[in-house]
């Protein structure tokens, strides 16, 4: 079973994101302009709480607890135990790189291409480790 920490960085459906626009390779088939550069489509956006650290912007580093810890944990090494209470075991959120907020596409066609997308990924990276 793996932990979504671990796969946060494969949500990423954009590449950038400025204001309330951002920019993604989906459904461009893997184009390249004349350059040889990807060329990525313009969507419309507005953000929502990240679903992977629950707009906190961090969380605990799955290595600590990915397997979950017991009480024996933390009452066999109280340092422990305080320093993972106090957060310093917290990473940057892999998705939302610390902002707590991520971009959704405003329309529902794309957002639909989108989580296909996604949902094909993840379960390729779930069935390979």
């Amino acid at each position: 079973m793996s932990d979504i920490r671990d796969l946060a960085s494969e949500y990423k459906w954009w590449t950038s994101y400025s204001g309330f626009t951002a920019y993604t390779a989906i459904g461009t088939n893997g184009s390249v302009d004349k350059d040889g550069e990807p060329i990525e489509r313009k969507i419309k956006i507005h953000y929502i709480v990240c679903p992977v650290c629950d707009g906190r912007g961090s969380y605990t580093n799955p290595n600590i607890d990915r397997q979950g810890l017991s009480r024996e944990d933390f009452d066999q090494d109280p340092d422990f135990a305080e320093d993972y209470m106090t957060g310093r075991f917290d990473i940057a959120c892999a998705l939302c790189n610390g902002n707590s907020t991520i971009p959704e596409a405003i329309q529902e066609s794309e957002r639909e291409e989108i989580e296909t997308l996604l949902q094909a990924t993840i379960s390729y990276y779930e069935n390979e480790y």
